[in-house]
């Protein structure tokens, strides 16, 4: 069901300077680029699914659309960032400032139901699991270049695909809560950014388990315009080719090699996980071209990155 961003804020503002001066139960950290379009209903249901807890909304922002102005009418702490700046790195801002025992990550883009906050916590309380991820749902009203965002980053994460309880693979960082006493047990794993992929490579080091909490749904709709994501997808791989390098996990000329394939495979992937999710079928094939458009900016990135490994995170 869609869910419209309204002007005037609503239930807001009544949780947010609770717990002022001690630790609160939940901290929200929201990432926004080009989201002006989303952010009043991504506030909204934020603030409706923490309500009755002492929680805080952190709005990080790198947009030159309005998105800061906007989310300042709703009450909640926003700090602004470069232009230009990736979301990884508006997390990691807004991690370090956060003061729940629980902090939860998502994007401007995305659109929470009510149970979102109690599952992405519960699990936490028990001592073996390190981070909880909930699934993403495309939003009925999303765009095609919408629906391209969606299927490149992802498509495996749909409800059919990410099951409850521990999980061997990845969780998405975009709908994400991790406790941040583990956050803050390796100061460099914000250094460079918040990298969930590197992060949670560090927690199962440790011991701990990644869990799925399908009751944390998020839609995502409303996405960037499509230079924007295009930009950050070819800035995100070239981040992700330098890591590549730096864990020697692969070569320079491995990496440029194989960076013509990159797109294929992406897509191949992401045609897997909705083969098991019907409802998602034909919003990914209208949105095929915009798919492997992006896939194929992450491509260059990777291989630029390899290429250039100077500033490797």
């Amino acid at each position: 069901m869609r869910v419209a961003p309204r002007d005037a804020p609503s239930a807001l503002r009544y949780n947010h300077a609770v717990g002022v001066t001690g630790a609160l139960d939940i901290s929200v950290v929201v990432g926004t680029v080009a989201a002006a379009a989303n952010i009043d209903a991504t506030l909204e249901s934020i603030a409706a699914s923490v309500g009755g807890r002492r929680a805080e909304i952190l709005v990080v922002d790198a947009s030159t659309d309005g998105t800061a102005e906007r989310a300042a009418r709703h009450g909640v702490d926003v700090e602004r960032r470069a232009s230009g700046e990736l979301v990884p790195r508006l997390w990691a801002a807004g991690i370090r400032r956060a003061r729940g025992h629980v902090v939860a990550v998502t994007t401007g883009h995305t659109v929470v139901g009510p149970g979102w906050a109690d599952a992405l916590t519960t699990p936490l309380m028990r001592p073996e699991v390190g981070g909880v991820g909930g699934p993403l749902r495309l939003a009925p009203y999303a765009s095609r270049v919408d629906a391209g965002v969606f299927f490149l980053r992802y498509a495996t994460f749909l409800p059919s695909v990410l099951a409850d309880g521990p999980i061997a693979g990845e969780i998405a960082g975009d709908n994400a809560a991790y406790r941040r006493e583990d956050l803050w047990r390796n100061p460099a794993t914000l250094a460079n950014g918040f990298w969930e992929h590197e992060f949670h490579k560090e927690l199962r080091a440790r011991g701990l388990q990644l869990w799925g909490a399908s009751g944390a749904v998020a839609d995502f709709g409303r996405a960037f315009p499509f230079g924007v994501i295009a930009r950050h997808r070819f800035a995100h791989g070239r981040e992700f080719g330098r890591s590549r390098l730096a864990d020697g996990s692969r070569r320079a000329w491995q990496i440029v090699v194989g960076a013509p394939l990159v797109p294929a495979l992406l897509t191949t992937r992401a045609a897997r996980s909705v083969a098991r999710d019907r409802t998602h079928v034909w919003p990914f094939v209208t949105a095929l071209p915009m798919t492997m458009s992006l896939a194929a900016a992450w491509a260059a990135g990777e291989a630029v990155g390899a290429l250039s490994p100077k500033g490797t995170p």
